[in-house]
């Protein structure tokens, strides 16, 4: 008879109170990845090489949301919610604070990366680059300013997206329209 792993007098391993489950896997996982990018890299290269990660990520999004709401461009509209649907998925909490015909200011409570993203502020270029280059997609150009970020220590995020040239500041990134995006699916 082989014995057994369980001793009677143990309790149920699965009733442990452990903190660690999928998300706590993934945010363990993302934030370790990100301290040593850092670390090794330094900020500005862990933050193009996040960038080309959130590029192929939002063109394969935005290439979703086109087929399902049936269209091959966005408007600047759809593009509006598309991109606070976007991060709301995946566990943000993002809203339209403001907008006019040269930008739109979103906010945000929650990093759809939780944890993760604390004292990482490359990780913040997901956002910068899916909603800058669907902007730019969309309407030509974009450039994104973080204005503030949960990640480098704000209670929020405060996120700028501009729509037309404007003087750029040190952290701003422009996008422009990538020519692939107006093929049909």
């Amino acid at each position: 008879m082989t014995p057994s792993a369980t001793d009677a007098t143990s309790p149920n391993v699965g009733s442990l109170d452990i903190e660690f489950d999928h998300h706590g896997l993934f945010n363990t996982l993302v934030a370790s990845m990100a301290e040593l990018l850092e670390s090794i890299a330094g900020v500005e290269d862990a933050c193009a090489y996040v960038s080309s990660i959130a590029a192929r990520l939002g063109a394969d999004v935005e290439k979703q949301y086109k087929a399902a709401l049936g269209v091959q461009n966005l408007n600047r509209s759809q593009l509006v919610d598309v991109l606070i649907d976007l991060k709301n998925r995946a566990g943000g909490d993002f809203s339209l604070i403001e907008q006019d015909e040269d930008r739109i200011v979103f906010g945000n409570r929650a990093c759809p990366l939780g944890a993760a993203a604390s004292n990482h502020p490359s990780l913040c270029m997901l956002t910068s680059n899916i909603f800058g280059r669907m902007a730019a997609n969309t309407v030509g150009y974009a450039a994104v300013d973080l204005e503030q970020t949960i990640a480098r220590g704000a209670a929020s995020c405060r996120v700028v997206l501009n729509l037309k040239r404007t003087e750029l500041g040190p952290d701003t990134r422009e996008y422009f329209r990538d020519d692939a995006s107006t093929a049909s699916p």
